[in-house]
């Protein structure tokens, strides 16, 4: 881990907390929907409809989740966070029938994406702006690692196939969890001043940020890449080629490696709001080039749409990277910086579009369109690069933002940051001393 994530004193323990909270939601994610029908008894449908219930109902609350970060302190909101999907997941063992488990997994929902958006808000308190890019990188390729941890174990479970297999799957997600959230009382505590006070920014002030809300909903049009991945190329495989089923599986992996390797090393372009618009645009040019590959992998020898596949994931894993390197400087460095929880619940509702558009658009443009609807996709990429440049435009202009070129943070961010400076030396004293 130390080598991978080169952070020391109370940044390595973050990152350690992100680790530990993956590997629980990789364990849960992967294998939810099976425990739930082959240990709990649920049919597959009802299963399918509480899971997209519980995927979608957090989103009306994210800014109240990230308002929440700020009045009582983005630690301790993490940690609140963590307590109660522990709680939920050990109530998950005692589900027996639909209502039991509609409650208990849209709970889980909302506190799962509050813990990430709690946790964004902490790396906002222990981070000066010009390093929050980088930090965030590291802590990216610690979340991927423990994703794919989780999924195998996960996967373990799902080849026994037994209800102790079962109960240790949730369990150990709840294990993984709760070792979070210990670690995470460990991080430097900081106490909202009066000029830190939630209430001193309004909450319908985040909601109002029309150029900051376009930009999130920029991100999350680029984010359906990830529903192409998961979706798209393992439907596309089984309906319209002759490619082994299995493929897409190894595809995933494939993408899961590549954003490991790559995140941190590709992010160094995101210091500056001109190196966020070209990575923006170039995530996007990206992304419809990986359609178009997809579209080119039918109809012909399986070698040839193999190696069209192996592209198109490329790709998308290239435009992953570039594009989360750019939401992270776009998230926090035009948010004002006393409410950065509420700021990020903003981005966080804006970029879900991908959860809310993907999964329909994506499966009609495989069942109904085919190679057309592919092309239809890549050209709406494209848009979204030709959106980018004057959508980032609009935000700096009503932020009073020099040239884009040559600042790495924009003038309305910086209140708060003679205390925000000394949160930084505590944290550079902290690491220090350990």
């Amino acid at each position: 881990m130390r080598r991978l994530i080169p952070l020391s004193g109370p940044l390595l323990r973050l990152a350690v907390v992100n680790f530990l909270a993956s590997i629980g939601f990789g364990m849960y994610a992967s294998g939810n929907a099976i425990y739930f029908t082959r240990y709990v008894g649920l049919p597959v449908s009802q299963v399918g409809v509480g899971l997209t219930v519980a995927g979608l109902i957090w989103l009306p609350l994210s800014i109240n989740l990230g308002r929440f970060a700020d009045k009582v302190g983005a630690r301790r909101a993490t940690v609140v966070m963590g307590v109660a999907q522990v709680l939920l997941l050990v109530a998950a063992t005692a589900v027996h029938g639909l209502a039991e488990f509609v409650v208990v997994v849209s709970l889980l929902g909302v506190f799962v994406q509050g813990g990430w958006i709690c946790r964004e808000a902490l790396v906002a308190e222990m981070v000066d702006s010009e390093a929050r890019v980088s930090v965030s990188a590291y802590l990216r390729s610690a979340f991927n690692v423990g994703i794919i941890l989780g999924a195998l174990a996960a996967g373990l479970a799902l080849t026994l196939d037994d209800a102790p297999a079962y109960l240790g799957l949730i369990l150990g997600s709840a294990l993984a969890e709760a070792a979070a959230t210990v670690l995470c009382l460990g991080l430097p505590k900081r106490e909202a001043g009066p000029e830190r006070r939630a209430d001193a920014v309004p909450i319908r002030h985040a909601v109002r940020d029309v150029p900051y809300l376009t930009l999130s909903v920029l991100y999350g049009l680029l984010a359906v890449g990830d529903i192409v991945l998961r979706i798209g190329i393992p439907l596309w495989i089984v309906t319209l080629s002759d490619l082994p089923r299995g493929l897409g599986a190894w595809l995933y992996g494939l993408n899961a490696v590549l954003v490991v390797a790559l995140q941190v090393p590709l992010s160094r372009g995101a210091e500056t709001f001109g190196g966020v618009r070209r990575l923006l645009v170039l995530a996007s040019f990206a992304s419809t080039a990986s359609c178009l590959a997809i579209a080119m992998s039918a109809g012909v020898p399986a070698l040839v749409g193999v190696g069209a596949l192996v592209v198109s994931v490329a790709l998308l894993s290239l435009s992953e990277v570039w594009s989360s390197a750019a939401g992270w400087k776009l998230r926090y460095e035009l948010a004002p910086a006393r409410a950065q929880g509420t700021w990020g619940g903003v981005f966080a509702l804006g970029s879900s579009l991908n959860l809310v558009l993907g999964p329909a658009v994506v499966t009609l443009v495989v069942e109904r369109y085919e190679a057309m609807g592919w092309a239809a996709l890549a050209a709406g990429f494209l848009l979204v690069a030709v959106a980018v440049v004057p959508a980032m435009a609009w935000a700096l202009r009503t932020r009073s933002v020099g040239p884009a070129d040559e600042v790495a943070s924009q003038k309305a961010v910086t209140h708060g940051a003679e205390s925000r400076e000394a949160e930084v030396k505590e944290v550079k004293t902290k690491e220090v001393k350990s």
